[in-house]
């Protein structure tokens, strides 16, 4: 008999076949009830096929199968789905040895006392999205998401958890940086995310939303020695290691439809990695396959290959806006599957 072409097909995957997954994203619905200028996922109205409670229990066993550090659910605003409790929850009650974090983002403006108590014991962190002082904010955001916010962080304190704020810099935030750090140290909120622009999704084009690096790190020093006169800085951070690649390979998107993709750059239709209502997520994680290719790209061998790569090689570099602009490059062709990103339904 012919050797077949995907033998692991042939046999249950088992986890030691897989990719190791840091994040996985869990975009639960592309319903929002913000319209943020640079949404990276350019959220609004839920999909017309998104993934149902059902959907999502089949999927808990292989998600913990594959066992990634932390699922975050996110959106859109996961908030707006009416069975977000049930989700944690079964996650959770799939995942008895509790391997992985469960995460929850939000905009706050569904966050109350009442649901706060609930995600006690459902989510191990929660997030809430903020940018700027108020009269920023929400000319970037939409109108009461400041207040919202604050809010929803107050209440997340209030029951235990230690809140976490997701700040994204871009250049008409800045401007505001070092008061809005100032302002949440004040109020005992310290674990906080500073996250640079990119211009996908609704703020796709939009270099110049980017800031300057280098003014971000300033606010930060101004903060701390406003909040903390008697201690030293800490040092800047240290240069990036030198390491193969961007961590791609090591992260999963899941649309809501359940569309799979590497991360939140990489969503073109060739990277496409499968569907999870269609097959087994251990096989779309399966080393053979294009995640797995993606997690062994070393990108300084790439560049030794195609000088127009250049780019790869350096600090912070994200490969996917790398792709965009070097698509022709026969290196993508052959190292990466993206003309037959097989699914399981097309063999045998």
């Amino acid at each position: 008999m012919d050797t077949p072409a995907f033998p692991w097909l042939e046999a249950e995957t088992s986890p030691t076949q897989t990719v190791t997954l840091r994040n996985v994203f869990l975009h639960v619905t592309k319903a929002c009830n913000l319209y943020c200028k640079y949404c990276y996922f350019s959220a609004s109205k839920p999909l017309p096929d998104e993934m149902t409670t059902a959907d999502f229990t089949r999927l808990w066993p292989e998600m913990v199968a594959v066992r990634p550090q932390k699922v975050v659910f996110t959106g859109g605003e996961p908030l707006l789905r009416p069975d977000i409790l049930d989700l944690l929850r079964n996650l959770r009650d799939a995942d008895p040895e509790h391997r992985i974090l469960r995460c929850l983002n939000t905009n706050g403006h569904l966050v109350t006392s009442e649901l706060a108590h609930q995600l006690v014991g459902l989510a191990d962190e929660v997030r809430v999205s903020l940018d700027a002082m108020r009269e920023r904010n929400d000319a970037l955001r939409g109108p009461g998401n400041f207040d919202a916010a604050v809010r929803g962080l107050e209440a997340y304190y209030a029951v235990g958890f230690e809140p976490k704020v997701l700040v994204t810099i871009t250049s008409h935030s800045l401007p505001d940086l070092e008061e809005l750090l100032v302002f949440l140290i004040q109020k005992n909120i310290t674990r906080i995310n500073l996250n640079g622009f990119r211009p996908i999704g609704r703020g796709k084009g939009h270099w110049d939303w980017r800031a300057n690096a280098k003014e971000a790190q300033a606010a930060v020093r101004r903060a701390w020695v406003r909040c903390y006169p008697d201690q030293p800085p800490p040092p800047d951070p240290p240069e990036p290691e030198t390491c193969s690649n961007c961590g791609v390979g090591q992260f999963l998107n899941i649309m809501p439809n359940g569309d799979v993709f590497p991360c939140h750059v990489l969503t073109d239709r060739e990277f496409r990695c499968g569907n999870v209502r269609e097959q087994s997520l251990l096989e779309i994680c399966h080393k053979q396959r294009l995640l797995g290719h993606l997690a062994e790209l070393d990108f300084h061998d790439l560049v030794q290959e195609d000088k127009s790569l250049a780019d790869l090689t350096q600090p912070n570099t994200c490969m996917g806006n790398v792709y965009r602009n070097t698509k022709s490059s026969p290196v993508w062709r052959q190292r990466l599957p993206l003309a037959n990103v097989i699914s399981v339904k097309d063999v045998g």
